[in-house]
C-alpha cells in the first residue's frame, strides 16, 4: 500500500544534492543546511524552482533516492497546476517512486478489472480498503504517465476504453477507498479525498510533466502526441 512518505524517506545524499543545488543563489551552505533540519524549512526549499532545474540538468544516473527525485518532480507540476498539497504530492511521488521502480506499467484495463473483481471478493474491509486505493494508484499511473498507451489502444481498436474510463475509475476506487474505517486509522482519508476530487487536474499534471520533463515511456509520432494532447487536455 503507497504511503505518503516521501519527505520521510529522504537520505542524507538527497539533503546534500539539495544544499549542492541552492547553495550558489539562496545563500551560504550552514544556513541552508541548518534551514533543512526544520521541517517547515525544509518544505519550502523542496518548493524551490531551481531545485527542479537542477535535477532536470543533473546526471541521468543520480545519487539520490526516487523519493526525493519524484517528490521533488511532482511537487513542482502540482504546483504550475495550481495544486498546493503537500501531502498529496507526497503520496503520488512515493507512487511514481514504486511503480516506475517496479516496473507497474501492465496491460491497461485488463488489470484493473481484474482487481475491480478482487473488491469484490474482499473477505473483509481491510482488503477492500487496500484492494480499492490500488485501483485509483494503477488509475492515476497509467493515465498520467502513459495516455499515448491509452490514446492509441483505444483510437486503434486494441481497447475498448478511453481515457474517460481510467479518471471514472480512479475517481470512484480512491473515494470508496477514502470511506473505509482503515483510511482514517492510516491517516489517508484526507489524502484519499483529495485524490479522488482532484483526480483530472492530477492527471494532467502528470501529463504535461512526462511530456514535457521525464522519458517513463517510449515517444509516440508528434501527430499522435499532438492528437492526444488536444483530445485529453482537462478541461478542453
Amino acid at each position: 500500500m503507497i504511503a505518503a512518505s516521501c519527505r520521510t524517506r529522504m537520505t542524507r545524499e538527497d539533503l546534500e544534492f539539495l544544499i549542492d543545488a541552492l547553495a550558489t543563489n539562496e545563500g551560504p551552505r550552514a544556513s541552508l543546511r541548518s534551514l533543512a533540519q526544520d521541517p517547515d524549512g525544509l518544505d519550502r526549499l523542496l518548493d524551490h524552482p531551481l531545485l527542479f532545474e537542477r535535477l532536470l540538468e543533473a546526471p541521468r544516473l543520480l545519487d539520490v533516492s526516487p523519493y526525493f527525485f519524484y517528490y521533488v518532480a511532482v511537487r513542482r507540476a502540482f504546483l504550475d497546476h495550481g495544486i498546493d498539497d503537500r501531502r498529496v504530492a507526497d503520496y503520488v511521488g512515493a507512487l511514481l517512486s514504486q511503480f516506475v521502480r517496479g516496473n507497474a506499467a501492465r496491460e491497461p484495463g485488463v488489470y484493473l478489472v481484474d482487481l475491480v473483481r478482487r473488491v469484490a471478493e474482499a473477505r473483509s474491509s481491510e482488503h477492500a480498503f487496500s484492494l480499492q486505493a490500488e485501483v485509483g494508484d494503477r488509475a492515476l499511473y497509467l493515465a498520467g504517465v502513459f495516455p499515448d498507451r491509452i490514446y492509441h489502444r483505444y483510437r486503434f481498436g486494441r481497447r475498448p476504453v478511453d481515457l474517460d474510463w481510467y479518471e471514472d475509475m480512479g475517481r470512484r476506487y480512491y473515494a470508496a477507498a477514502a470511506r473505509q474505517e482503515a483510511a482514517a486509522r492510516y491517516d489517508l482519508d484526507e489524502v484519499l479525498g483529495l485524490l479522488a476530487d482532484a483526480f483530472v487536474a492530477l492527471r494532467q499534471a502528470l501529463n504535461d510533466l512526462v511530456d514535457e520533463h521525464l522519458h517513463l515511456a517510449p515517444r509516440p509520432d508528434s501527430v499522435d502526441r499532438l492528437c492526444r494532447q488536444a483530445l485529453y487536455r482537462a478541461g478542453g
